[in-house]
């Protein structure tokens, strides 16, 4: 017999499914509509609080839909993807890896409207987007909780500790030798084409997919999922890093593999020792930010 928590959740998951399609179903009739990626943007958000009670199948199967609306989002109205909520102005990014510039960017954001949004608020964003070999800082103001997206980054060190009482869910699409630093926030993040890189983050949902050599020094609250992903490594929270509140127990071990359903411990990913942070720490906290140093570091 279910227990009554697993019935619950099992109620929760349909009554979820059912909100889903019917989004998409307005989602998709409506997609020439200007105001349609932040709708998309939404139901993404409403997925990812929704994965810790959503069965592995469901997870897999929205995340699938989630992207073929993306995409059709995209190609219907490419506008949509530019110009909405908040973005940093950063200085033009060098394409030699072989001279890595060693600069410090703070960005300006600057609020965007969208005009057929019937008086609703914008919706705001932080976006990095095209930026290679760069030592990235965000900086604080007093924007309410938004979301993060990092595009397209290269040979990086992107650090987002000063806005991270803001965020509640950090998105990151293609990333390579690059080190991503985040204080702990309540939401959830979802990176996706990473390789050779190092993410520091503590969250309530962490998801990979498509990443291989990322080492991942997490406290997160619920299972993390990985996808089409190899030589994941995962290792906890340092403490050195920022103080986490012991109530709220880690599960950075207990790693989902959607794509090994064997009883065996997946090949895919590995644990690490949180030391093993210690010498790459203290380049991040170089006021001179040391940037070929620091990407010395990550996972080859």
């Amino acid at each position: 017999m279910a227990s009554a928590g697993s019935s619950a959740n099992a109620n929760a998951a349909a009554k979820f499914w059912d909100y889903f399609q019917a989004e998409k179903t307005q989602i998709t009739a409506h997609v020439a509509q200007n105001d349609v990626q932040n709708r998309v943007r939404e139901l993404d958000s409403k997925v990812r609080e929704a994965l810790i009670y959503l069965p592995a199948y469901d997870q897999k199967q929205l995340t699938k839909e989630l992207d073929g609306l993306r995409a059709l989002v995209q190609k219907s109205n490419p506008a949509s993807s530019r110009n909405t909520g908040f973005r940093f102005k950063t200085a033009t990014a060098r394409p030699s890896v072989a001279k890595q510039t060693v600069e410090e960017i703070v960005p300006v954001t600057e609020p965007v409207t969208n005009p057929t949004d019937h008086g609703s608020a914008p919706t705001p964003s932080i976006l990095f987007s095209k930026i290679a070999n760069q030592w990235i800082v965000a900086t604080s103001n007093d924007n309410d909780a938004t979301d993060c997206e990092l595009r397209d980054i290269s040979h990086c060190v992107v650090d987002l500790r000063a806005v991270s009482h803001h965020i509640r869910a950090l998105n990151c699409h293609r990333m390579k030798d690059s080190i991503v630093i985040c204080h702990p926030f309540a939401g959830s993040a979802t990176i996706r084409d990473a390789q050779n890189s190092i993410v520091i983050l503590g969250v309530q949902q962490l998801r990979f997919e498509g990443c291989k050599d990322v080492d991942v020094y997490t406290h997160c609250t619920s299972h993390p999922v990985i996808e089409r992903s190899t030589s994941m490594r995962f290792s906890p929270y340092p403490a050195f890093v920022h103080s986490i509140e012991k109530s709220q127990p880690s599960l950075h071990d207990k790693i989902e593999d959607f794509n090994w359903l064997r009883r065996q411990h997946s090949p895919n990913w590995t644990l690490i020792d949180p030391e093993t942070l210690h010498v790459l720490w203290k380049l991040l906290e170089d006021p001179k930010h040391p940037l070929h140093d620091a990407l010395t570091h990550v996972p080859q």
